[in-house]
């Protein structure tokens, strides 16, 4: 079955690229280096300008192929549809990278594993932007390996509605109403996920609620999710009957300020996460631990440009607390003072200097800063690199975790990073290509390691990582293909003997394509080969049928996991089997 499958893998990779170059159109264009922007509190640059790799994701890219294009972020699912993700980039552990929303970053001072709790769809996204390495020096705590960016749609009148069912009982329900009001048009979004579970305890109820409003002078949103949902083995190998329940609210508010010259966006960030676990589901009183994190963040970046340099400073507070069963109770609160540079010296090359510097409490004051450059050149082919340093502080879990079988220690020194990287990239209509090599030294790496049959958070002394990232789409006038190609390598102390650490993709391809077919049909599909370090290889496959039956009504098939791939993604949590089902989508 497997020499199949391979067989299939090689031959749509070799049609690939044995087709016409005759075919090629500018019917749908890439973006081009110089119209894309790159958003963050701290600095709004164009992208030809920037030192590090970034990858944008928009358009119809969004919905139907995500942040997993890209083959350098592993996505590590505990269970599908949004129940719990795992955030990987280069082989990071969970807990070392962050996620940003509309420029602000989040973050669960519990656990990042509810750092993916996100309470919206992909419908309502305009680009998702994916920062690779150190991010710092742009964000502080958490950037220690890369950052990824989620961005609204502006608000728009008009109303959708789908519905969706599948394998195992799967429903989903989804309404985006579009409205106008005297101060704004709002959009209010409402969406159900449940299931019943490939196997006993893996059943899931994700409920999600948004509204809010965007536009060129703010953004004000609000959004709910609530999921309950089967966790069996997500902890622990020895139960199967852990259940959870997490609760998310998130409040953004900004305002964009413009002058001459000059560029405010004060924003004002409020998360609230409530964690509920129990251990048996059957027994809920046997084991059960409750958390309540919430997060307040206020972030003033200013953009200011002269005829000599572009300059980017800003300040941003947090306020941070934990209210758990399990942890105690704990305060955090840091300041961020952030300052990047961008002389103007030619019309072809463009270096940068970051610099921040964040105190917290209960921690180390840290300085984190970035130096990089790009030089065009082609007015469609750029060389960047740049070398920065990156931390993160440790959560409160491994701070405080107390259970008979794991320990948390409240001694733990921040994970620290040294990033380096150079690439390139070229970008035409018809065509795109980059390529980056990187390497990142880490100190003081937070893990859990086993000893005598307890589980201890410790700092690893060093970990190292090198590896590189190939990329490429071309644009055929009705065929679309793209690739992604990430190879990593980790050599680490107590690397075998660490729960997390060691856990990353060996090799990583993705070979994606849409395709416009006869009568109608939109093919959407992708396959994965993954190679985990000391794991069996595998093949995924995700496929997707459009159907425009009228301008307003479209039926869709799709299919995840083609193959029915037998493997675990988390430690022993078993991955979703094949999965089928189809949706019908109405818009007026």
């Amino acid at each position: 079955m497997r020499g199949s499958r391979e067989i299939v893998l090689l031959m749509l990779i070799l049609n690939i690229f044995t087709i016409s170059k005759n075919a090629l159109s500018s019917e749908i264009d890439f973006y081009l280096l110089e119209e894309v922007k790159v958003v963050s509190p701290a600095k709004t640059q164009n992208l030809e300008k920037i030192g590090q790799e970034v990858k944008i994701i928009k358009g119809e890219e969004v919905q139907d192929f995500g942040p997993e294009m890209f083959s350098a972020l592993d996505l590590k699912e505990r269970g599908a549809f949004g129940v719990q993700s795992d955030l990987s980039i280069r082989g990071t552990t969970f807990e070392q990278n962050l996620v940003t929303f509309e420029g602000i970053r989040l973050y669960d001072p519990q656990t990042a594993h509810h750092l993916m709790n996100l309470p919206w769809e992909k419908d309502i996204l305009e680009s998702i932007e994916i920062l690779p390495g150190g991010a710092s020096a742009i964000y502080g705590p958490g950037g220690f390996g890369g950052a990824v960016n989620f961005n609204l749609k502006p608000s728009a009148p008009g109303l959708k509605i789908l519905a969706e069912y599948g394998s195992y009982n799967y429903k989903n329900i989804y309404g985006n109403l579009g409205f106008f009001t005297p101060f704004s048009p709002f959009n209010l979004i409402f969406s159900q996920k449940k299931a019943n579970g490939f196997i006993w305890n893996r059943d899931f109820d994700i409920r999600s609620f948004n509204l809010y409003t965007k536009d060129e002078e703010k953004v004000i949103y609000y959004g709910f999710q609530e999921k309950d949902f089967g966790a069996r083995n997500f902890y622990t190998t020895q139960w199967d009957t852990e259940w959870e329940q997490t609760k998310t609210h998130l409040f953004l508010a900004r305002k964009n300020i413009y002058g001459g010259n000059w560029f405010l966006e004060p924003t004002l960030l409020y998360r609230i996460n409530y964690d509920l676990y129990l251990l048996n589901r059957r027994d809920p009183e046997f084991y059960k631990n409750s958390h309540k994190s919430q997060t307040i963040r206020i972030n003033l970046p200013l953009r200011y440009d002269t005829s000599l340099a572009e300059y980017f400073l800003g300040i941003e507070l947090s306020y941070e607390t934990l209210d758990s069963s399990r942890l105690g109770d704990h305060l955090r609160r840091g300041t961020g003072f952030y300052f990047w540079i961008y002389p103007k010296i030619s019309s072809r090359f463009f270096p940068s200097m970051g610099l921040r510097y964040d105190t917290i409490t209960h921690n180390k004051d840290m300085f984190s800063y970035n130096l990089g450059f790009a030089y065009l050149l082609k007015p469609d082919l750029k060389f960047r690199g740049s070398f920065g340093f990156s931390y993160r502080i440790p959560s409160f879990t491994e701070l405080y975790y107390d259970s008979p079988t794991i320990k948390g220690d409240s001694s733990l020194s921040p994970e620290k990073a040294y990033n380096i990287e150079t690439g390139f990239d070229y970008s035409r209509k018809s065509l795109a290509f980059s390529g980056t090599l990187f390497y990142r030294h880490g100190k003081d790496i937070i893990d859990w390691i086993e000893e005598g049959g307890v589980i201890r958070a410790q700092n690893i002394e060093t970990f190292k990582t090198t590896g590189f990232t190939l990329d490429g789409k071309i644009n055929f006038k009705n065929f679309r293909p793209f690739i992604s190609y990430t190879y990593l390598n980790q050599v680490a102390e107590n690397l075998s003997s660490a729960r997390y650490k060691g856990s990353y993709l060996r090799y990583n391809f993705i070979l994606g394509i849409s395709a416009i077919l006869p009568w109608n049909l939109e093919l959407f599909g992708s396959l994965n080969y993954r190679k985990y370090y000391k794991r069996d290889d595998m093949i995924l496959a995700n496929l997707k049928i459009r159907k425009v039956l009228h301008k307003s009504i479209i039926y869709s098939f799709w299919i995840n996991n083609l193959f029915d791939e037998k493997y675990t993604e988390v430690g022993e949590v078993i991955a979703p089997p094949q999965w089928i089902g189809s949706s019908l989508e109405i818009k007026f």
